[in-house]
């Protein structure tokens, strides 16, 4: 997945409404077309309305020719101004000039003093009204179309009075139509403006979670051993990768007057707090280390710590174990067992079995107890440790994924320590996404003497 930049998505957003505007207002030019088909319209209209009338004895058909010439006129101006392209305060008078014609036409109605004339032929110019405003509404400008809509309201008002009609329901309709057109006008704008803003602000705190992530990444890296330590007849080798949710893998080698000892565990956690309280745990578990106690002293110490820090509401588990000639002491508090394979060199594993867990979890109870075992492990031998977020993009249920990894242990055992390590760590992470929580693998193998 390409990385998303928040800077980038958060200066967008500032911009965004500015160049909304900017594509509206070029939007209102193109819909000029629109305001000259309806000019063409009317002048076609009342044009076979002027025929229709001609052999009238009122002035019927003079008023039909003078509306079908004012919109030829109007038509062709607005074009030719157009042609350099059209701007806002060009477009609003356009607008009006539109209204004024209507306005025009039926003032000429009323001042005949023929009120029989104004009841017939004012009703069809007053129909004109809606189309225009129809077009004022397309183009997106509330103010525009509030401001041709009470300047036909109120002439209309004045006009109707004046000639003693009652307005009040062809008002009415007008003025709901204006409603739905202003509401019509504003919708688009804000509802693009909703939209992108939600995805804007999705972009934006995805930007922000994966710079989080990738800083922790980083972070946590540098709390972790080198992917291949080498001591005194021990090799480990180790991957990791930084989950997308939640994290607190714990992984250390250290080279003690008694031996090798690793230490792999799990104190969950979220982004940076999750990274600070590792950083406490290991500065923790230093301090124990040197003391020179055993396994069993050192998990002791470290619970009751555990315990104290978090209330016993913080579990750790994990995998403690040190080497000894041909001995490995070790013990597992609630951690996924660990797997130990026989292996000659450069062959096949020929004997592959599980160190199940010990004892309980640290830090959920002072009083807890943990048990020390010792097995053989010989020249050769490997043991594999992870995290139960290796397998988390395998399956949901424990049991299996532990029988998934124990598998994928076995089918890849007679490559290297490192080739051996990364494939498993590899199959268990398909895809490209990252898990929710941390994952971690370690491989260790008793070097010949």
């Amino acid at each position: 997945m390409a990385k998303v930049n928040a800077a980038a998505i958060k200066l967008i957003k500032n911009n965004f409404s500015s160049h909304l505007d900017a594509a509206l207002t070029e939007h209102v030019r193109a819909t000029e077309s629109w305001a000259g088909k309806v000019r063409l319209f009317f002048a076609v209209v009342f044009a076979v309305a002027t025929g229709w009338t001609w052999g009238r004895p009122d002035n019927a058909k003079m008023i039909c020719l003078a509306l079908t010439i004012g919109w030829l006129a109007v038509m062709l101006v607005v074009r030719s101004r157009q042609s350099s392209g059209a701007t806002t305060s060009q477009v609003t008078a356009n607008t009006l000039i539109d209204v004024t014609v209507v306005n025009l036409g039926l003032l000429a109605l009323v001042r005949q003093g023929q009120l029989g004339l104004f009841s017939e032929l004012g009703t069809g110019l007053f129909l004109c009204y809606f189309p225009l405003l129809a077009v004022a509404a397309n183009r997106y400008r509330i103010g525009l179309v509030l401001t041709a809509g009470g300047y036909a309201i109120l002439f209309y008002l004045g006009l109707t009075l004046y000639a003693g009609h009652a307005p009040w329901f062809r008002l009415a309709i007008l003025g709901m139509t204006l409603l739905v057109f202003v509401a019509g006008s504003r919708r688009p704008k804000s509802l693009v403006i909703e939209v992108a803003d939600n995805e804007l602000d999705a972009a934006y705190q995805l930007g922000l979670q994966q710079a989080e992530q990738e800083m922790a990444a980083q972070a946590h890296q540098l709390l972790l051993p080198p992917p291949i330590v080498e001591l005194s007849r021990l090799l480990c080798t180790a991957k990791h990768g930084a989950g997308a949710k939640t994290g607190g893998d714990y992984y250390q080698v250290f080279n003690t007057p008694r031996g090798p000892l690793v230490i792999v565990g799990d104190l969950g956690g979220e982004g940076f707090e999750a990274l600070n309280q590792v950083n406490e745990l290991h500065q923790q578990v230093a301090r124990e280390v040197a003391g020179g106690l055993g396994l069993v002293g050192i998990l002791a110490n470290l619970n009751t710590w555990l315990v104290e820090k978090y209330g016993g509401r913080r579990p750790f588990t994990c995998v403690i174990a040190e080497w000894e000639g041909e001995q490995m002491r070790y013990v597992n508090a609630g951690h996924p067992p660990m797997i130990q394979m026989s292996k000659p060199q450069g062959a096949q594993a020929v004997n592959q079995h599980t160190l199940p867990a010990t004892s309980g979890p640290l830090g959920l109870a002072a009083d807890a107890e943990f048990v020390e075992s010792t097995v053989s492990f010989p020249s050769r031998d490997l043991m594999i440790v992870y995290t139960d977020g290796l397998f988390s993009k395998l399956a949901s249920d424990r049991e299996k994924g532990i029988a998934e990894i124990e598998a994928m242990a076995g089918r890849f055992s007679g490559g290297e320590v490192n080739t051996l390590c990364h494939r498993i760590f590899d199959c268990a992470q398909p895809g490209y996404d990252r898990t929710t929580d941390d994952a971690t693998i370690v491989v260790v193998r008793r070097q010949p003497e």
